[in-house]
């Protein structure tokens, strides 16, 4: 005969009638675990052999703090049983485990030490940023006093320009990572804490027990479980982008890195990944509107420093990207008796409004804050491959394509390693993406494609009429971009520039000049985002002119420009 039991809520207490009960130690097992942002739900099983009558089966030696109110019971099995509650025993003991103790220890000084040498990381980068902003200055024009009479060719302070915009951006990451990693780490010694807490007390250790109660009406067999949810435990997706240009295609294949502190090893479980609790990370800089408004002066407005450290690591990463080579050169062909390792996929299942993951086999994982990667999913996108660029914002082309999402696969924000042929050559990050959802796919930086922006000439114009100031003052601004592909292959590339947009019926901003009409006027319905799409044969460079003009009250500061 099996039975099937329905989950019960912990803590139900029982009858005076149990205190005759039979106590039943279960030799039990972690059998499944789903994992989550933050924590865990437990899952152990044990084989018991009941009699009749009433019993308590006793899951013993339970390392991690347990949420009691997550405690659930099910079983099945030849044995007819009726649950009748489940608890969370506490007992302290006098002896200590000195050995585990000492390695918890020495396993929270190692951490100590590595939170130190991130803190030395990130005074040696304030150290570098300050000499940095001393040569930002230098190159605003306030040069040193022995350069007065001697203006450095403009080819030096266009490298200045350069080597400024790589340095800073390279800082800005750097400090971002360190914020990071400290932040990773304390977490870790947080539950390093609180394992020595429990079992380094005071001349106490806790020792923790779950106790089921039942009722057993037919005697028999019965496969127990117990589930419950302990802290200590994340994962987050990683992704790698195999670019295959000649078929047009990119394989997109998911990873899970999985860790866990919870104080015991995951040996042969079947594991689950929820997608609860997941942050987002974004990529290329995101245009913005360009607005133009009388100038106000700050009252108290603060900068948060993690947020504006954020916005520009983004674009940092860029610039850390290595040259790509798209040239794509023959491969030869595999002996036919060679097969390539394959994957072995999660399987993957809707639950509510979160997306469960299911390994296929059976995992190991090691309570000690080891990553472990673990493949998720795979999928071929068909891909038409462009370039990007915000020249504004940033000095480089992204490549890229635009790709649909498989209609059965969720896809996490995440970190994405870009393969060109099997070689490394760069990260990019992908975003939150829906089923059958149309996403672009940055693959990184190529150098062989040059972008500029260059303001040709500033001309303001404050016309005196007997004398006398004219009321209003009238900016003429005239700029260059230009795009060249080094490359030896046709490209598409996709131009993104935001133009001034008056917010006020004072300011008035005229377009005048523009040599190439844009593709699209306000992006996305973004107001002064222009785009400008065209094609490159190899060695082709294309200019771009236009020209800008601000007129407003001369007596009136304007924000923005």
């Amino acid at each position: 005969m099996k039975t099937i039991f329905v989950l019960l809520p912990a803590l139900f207490f029982l009858s005076s009638g149990m205190a005759l009960a039979e106590e039943l130690k279960a030799d039990s097992k972690i059998s499944e675990v789903t994992v989550y942002s933050g924590d865990a739900l437990v899952k152990r099983s044990a084989q018991v052999k009941l009699s009749l009558g009433q019993d308590k089966v006793v899951f013993a030696d339970i390392i991690p703090e347990i949420d009691e109110n997550s405690l659930r019971v099910s079983g099945e099995g030849s044995a007819s049983v009726k649950i009748l509650g489940a608890y969370v025993k506490k007992e302290f003991l006098k002896e200590q485990p000195i050995d585990k103790v000492k390695a918890i220890q020495d396993e929270i000084q190692k951490l100590e030490d590595q939170i130190r040498k991130f803190e030395d990381t990130k005074r040696i980068l304030a150290d570098e940023k300050l000499f940095l902003d001393s040569v930002r200055l230098f190159s605003k024009d306030q040069l040193p006093k022995d350069l007065v009479t001697k203006m450095p060719p403009a080819k030096e302070l266009s490298d200045t320009l350069t080597f400024l915009d790589v340095r800073l951006k390279d800082n800005y990451a750097q400090v971002i990572q360190a914020e990071m990693d400290i932040r990773e780490t304390r977490k870790q010694i947080d539950v390093l804490r609180r394992q020595l807490a429990d079992i380094a007390g005071p001349m106490q250790k806790m020792k923790r027990s779950i106790i089921v109660d039942l009722e057993v009406v037919k005697p028999g067999n019965i496969n127990l479980e117990v589930a419950y949810r302990v802290r200590g435990a994340y994962w987050y997706p990683i992704y790698d982008a195999r670019v295959d240009f000649d078929k047009q295609e990119t394989e997109l294949v998911s990873f899970a890195i999985v860790k866990q502190n919870t104080g015991e090893d995951w040996q042969d479980v079947q594991m689950s990944l929820s997608t609860a609790k997941v942050n987002v990370s974004g990529s290329l800089p995101e245009p913005e509107s360009w607005f133009l408004r009388p100038y106000q002066p700050m009252v108290a407005k603060e900068v948060m420093y993690d947020q504006e450290c954020t916005n520009l690591s983004m674009r940092s990463k860029a610039s850390k990207f290595e040259s790509l080579d798209l040239a794509v050169g023959s491969m030869a062909a595999s002996p036919a008796a060679v097969e390539k390792a394959k994957y072995d996929y999660a399987q993957q299942e809707e639950k509510g409004i979160s997306v469960i993951y299911k390994i296929t086999k059976a995992a190991n994982v090691k309570s000690s804050g080891e990553e472990y990667k673990l493949p998720v999913s795979a999928q071929v996108l068909s891909s038409v491959f462009s370039y990007y660029a915000y020249p504004r914002l940033s000095t480089f082309a992204y490549l890229g394509s635009k790709v649909t999402n498989a209609k059965d696969l969720q896809l996490l924000g995440g970190r994405v390693n870009v393969f060109l042929n099997g070689d490394f050559v760069g990260v990019s990050q992908i975003k939150n993406i829906a089923p059958q959802e149309e996403f672009d796919l940055y693959l990184g930086v190529d150098e062989n494609v040059k972008v500029k922006r260059e303001l040709l000439e500033k001309k303001v114009d404050e016309t005196l009429i007997a004398g006398i100031p004219s009321p209003t003052k009238k900016t003429v601004y005239k700029y260059k971009i230009t795009v060249e592909n080094y490359k030896t292959k046709n490209i598409k590339v996709k131009i993104f520039e935001v133009i001034p947009i008056s917010e006020d019926d004072r300011i008035k901003v005229k377009m005048e000049k523009v040599s190439l009409e844009p593709t699209q006027k306000d992006w996305k319905d973004k107001k002064g985002i222009w785009l400008w799409e065209f094609g490159l044969i190899p060695k082709e460079k294309k200019e771009i002119f236009y020209t800008c003009i601000v007129e407003h009250p001369r007596d009136m500061q304007i924000e923005g420009l």
